[in-house]
């Protein structure tokens, strides 16, 4: 079954050590943070500190999203904040080998974003080296924007290249993420689902929007 992130993008800081918990708690297969630095994109938000702080209290995998213009800069700070998987998008580096080569030396897995607009022919070279390949399905740098359907395309164009490769990387889908189109992600062949406001702002408990998510699966 397709496996559900949240972001703390979505999250209200001033409740976050309860948030988070109660997400693993009831079932979140890793916490998503989101690290914007006002270039790449125009938002400002998570720095290490709050990696660290997380990789304190969960027991569960950290994902960092570097939404950064230069991620070479702010791997070794993540890496020794506790982060689990780390992921840079490809419009942003040069020497992509080496970030990967970097990521993974340290035991940590290395993942690649791609931005809507970006095709599957600018990172299709690197997807036997890479553990995650993140498809952005809403213009990267806010929370709470609608699912771009027409990007899913691009997971079924992966998943036949994954599975005609016999390659291990993981498909993760990050982006308006909901109950109404989490089954549409599954079926484009998606294993991650990145999901932020569907789960964190809300009236509902965080429980009830994690069991909707799995229950929309399940149609």
């Amino acid at each position: 079954m397709l496996k559900i992130a949240p972001s703390i993008l979505a999250a209200n800081p001033l409740n976050l050590q309860r948030d988070c918990l109660e997400a693993e708690k009831y079932g979140a297969y890793r916490i998503s943070v989101d690290v914007m630095d006002g270039h790449f994109v125009p938002d400002i938000t998570f720095g290490h500190n709050i990696v660290a702080y997380l990789n304190r209290i969960l027991n569960i995998d950290i994902e960092v999203h570097l939404m950064v213009e230069n991620p070479s800069s702010q791997l070794e700070l993540f890496l020794n904040a506790g982060a689990d998987v780390l992921t840079f998008h490809i419009e942003t580096s040069s020497d992509v080998n080496r970030l990967i080569d970097y990521i993974q030396s340290n035991k940590k897995k290395a993942g690649i974003a791609i931005n809507p607009d970006t095709n599957i022919e600018n990172v299709e070279k690197y997807l036997e080296y890479i553990d995650e390949l993140t498809v952005m399905t809403v213009v990267p740098g806010k929370g709470g924007q609608s699912l771009i359907v027409d990007c899913l395309d691009k997971v079924k164009q992966l998943r036949k290249i994954k599975e005609m490769n016999n390659l291990g990387f993981d498909i993760q889908v990050d982006g308006g993420v909901k109950k109404d189109n989490i089954k549409l992600v599954n079926d484009a062949g998606a294993d991650i689902a990145v999901a932020g406001t569907a789960i964190f702002n809300s009236e509902n408990s965080i429980q009830n929007n994690l069991q909707a998510l799995i229950d929309a699966l399940r149609l």
